[in-house]
């Protein structure tokens, strides 16, 4: 009997250990847990700065970048423009040459670049109506009315 009694107490003990251990890896998991969500938060917060500080650096790039495409462009209208005198005094000087009559150049001349800005114009209005967003406020004033 008192060996059944002793087996019982150890039996008791052990399930009081494994309990109490079983409770230990519990707080265990959930220090390391806590370790984990706080190297987490401080991984994020990393992660922002550096986010933040490669947006800036791309804004300053793209600045530079739009300046240099503006430069660019302005060389590129100024070498047309170069383009559009050299092929009018082309053409003017060839309609002297033919016709023998200055007033037929210079009338030639001028109707060439009043047809080019009549063609620009319409141009710069086709494209004037296609910037922005009628199509948008036309539909919010649609859902507004109901």
């Amino acid at each position: 009997m008192q060996n059944l009694h002793s087996t019982s107490s150890e039996s008791q003990s052990t399930d009081s250990q494994s309990s109490a251990k079983h409770a230990d890896d519990w707080q265990d998991h959930i220090a390391k847990l806590a370790d984990y969500a706080a190297q987490l938060k401080d991984d994020y917060h990393q992660q922002g700065k550096l986010t933040h500080q490669l947006a800036i650096a791309e804004w300053k790039l793209s600045l530079r970048s739009l300046a240099l495409i503006t430069i660019l462009l302005g060389c590129f209208a100024s070498g047309l423009v170069l383009l559009w005198v050299g092929f009018l005094g082309i053409v003017g000087f060839a309609t002297f040459d033919l016709f023998s009559s200055i007033w037929l150049g210079i009338t030639v001349v001028i109707s060439l670049q009043i047809l080019c800005l009549i063609w620009l114009w319409r141009n710069a209005v086709y494209l004037s109506k296609k910037i922005g967003f009628t199509k948008t406020l036309n539909s919010l004033k649609q859902l507004f009315k109901l």
